[in-house]
């Protein structure tokens, strides 16, 4: 009947949704550097499966010939404990043979050591990954000068840091951040400190996910549900002016829990620097 076929349709749109990677580009112009860099950005990879060992994330990731692997958080799940950490490693040490990976954690990550008593810095960094919680890598890309930085946010809007704010550890990190003449890239999990704060930061680009691209996105409409935002969330996807920094925002690589996304495909970015 009408009913069973437009489940059929929806639940094949799911599927595809949720398994069909897709990279999505993007250009910055800084005026930085004296050659194009292309920066690959990957988030909430949680329990997903591509392939064996994620064949088809990392044939994804090789195809966009990158110099520098950004893991935006949540690669490890906390729901699912350690049974999808050997594929994450591997998947890691695959990573690791493409281009020089860092990453920094989300709440996921940081609750899988609380619920399993286990390490996923170890494991990242075990991997080749260099990770950044807090701390700032000056390091050369092709030639050019770039600082990278990573901390993980609290979350402005759950925590209501108010007068706080400035003299919040997340504060402090990125003012010491900016204190470079460097192309500045930063990896934050959520995006909550840059959306929910109107501070003007030195930064010429942010990585984010967490949002799962709004989970599901209403064609011509937009993102349904992201976390902390509620329904119908501003934020969710895509490229956007804070104060004169950019933000790039991950649609991610997982669905939200048990909710499968729709018409909300699986991505990764790519980010053409100059």
């Amino acid at each position: 009947g009408l009913i069973g076929s437009a489940g059929a349709v929806a639940l094949g749109c799911a599927a595809y949704s949720e398994l069909a990677i897709r990279t999505t580009e993007y250009s910055l112009n800084t005026g930085k550097t004296d050659c194009a860099l292309t920066v690959t950005v990957l988030s909430d990879l949680h329990f997903s499966v591509f392939g064996k060992d994620n064949c088809r994330l990392v044939k994804a990731v090789r195809d966009t010939n990158p110099d520098v692997v950004l893991l935006a958080g949540d690669f490890f799940d906390y729901h699912h404990g350690k049974t999808n950490t050997d594929r994450v490693v591997k998947t890691m040490k695959a990573l690791c043979e493409i281009a020089p990976v860092y990453m920094t954690p989300g709440n996921h990550d940081k609750r899988y050591d609380v619920q399993t008593g286990d390490d996923f810095r170890k494991h990242a960094e075990n991997s080749g990954v260099t990770v950044l919680d807090g701390e700032i890598a000056d390091i050369e890309i092709k030639g050019q000068k770039v600082r990278l930085g990573g901390i993980f946010d609290h979350s402005v809007y759950l925590e209501d840091y108010g007068d706080r704010w400035q003299t919040s550890p997340v504060y402090e990190y990125l003012k010491e951040f900016e204190k470079s003449e460097s192309l500045k890239l930063l990896m934050m999990h959520r995006p909550n400190t840059f959306i929910y704060t109107d501070d003007k930061w030195d930064i010429d680009a942010v990585f984010c996910g967490h949002d799962h691209g709004g989970i599901w996105q209403i064609p011509f409409f937009g993102g349904v549900y992201a976390p902390e935002q509620g329904f119908l969330p501003e934020y969710y996807k895509g490229e956007h002016d804070l104060c004169g920094m950019k933000m790039f925002l991950s649609t991610g690589l997982e669905g939200y829990y048990i909710v499968p996304r729709l018409f909300n495909r699986v991505e990764i970015l790519k980010i053409t620097i100059n």
